[in-house]
């Protein structure tokens, strides 16, 4: 859980200070932060994943409406990194410039795009919302209605992504 956290953590942190780059060399070392990230949340996401079904089995607890809505919102959290998060990541890098060059206008757009800052808020308060699940063990009604009021908060988190410019790093 520490690993994936620490990953996440990072995402959050270069998700935000990218936004406010002005030129391609800050671009590349807050996507390089974001890169570093990925092996971290990674392993802490497979570990988890992979001691929660063994003793999940061992206890077999296997039917509990905690731990299905956990597993649904993990298959979640990971389809957002790989389907929404990790493209949009690849498709910046490709329209970066070389060198330490300003940014375009098109640049910066992609730069302050708040589709990658709400989607990684999204899904770290979203697995936030399953660490929840997992110390009360509610019913499946009242996991999944749980794990909704974490993507709330999660979007509502980003809001000022989609209203306010960041200032540019001075």
């Amino acid at each position: 859980m520490v690993g994936l956290f620490m990953g996440y953590g990072l995402e959050w942190v270069a998700s935000s200070l990218l936004r406010r780059s002005i030129n391609a060399e800050q671009v590349r070392a807050w996507l390089r932060i974001y890169r570093l990230s990925l092996p971290i949340s990674g392993a802490g996401l497979l570990l988890l994943i992979l001691s929660g079904v063994y003793f999940a089995s061992i206890f077999e607890s296997m039917k509990e409406g905690w731990l299905l809505s956990s597993l649904l919102a993990t298959v979640f959290a990971f389809g957002i990194g790989f389907v929404f998060i990790l493209p949009r990541v690849r498709m910046l890098r490709a329209v970066l410039p070389e060198g330490n060059t300003p940014l375009s206008e098109a640049g910066r757009a992609s730069v302050q795009d708040p589709v990658i800052l709400t989607l990684i808020r999204v899904r770290f308060l979203l697995t936030l919302g399953i660490v929840y699940l997992m110390i009360t063990k509610p019913d499946l009604a009242t996991s999944l209605f749980i794990l909704l009021g974490a993507i709330v908060v999660g979007l509502i988190s980003a809001a000022t992504a989609w209203t306010a410019r960041p200032r540019s790093l001075s």
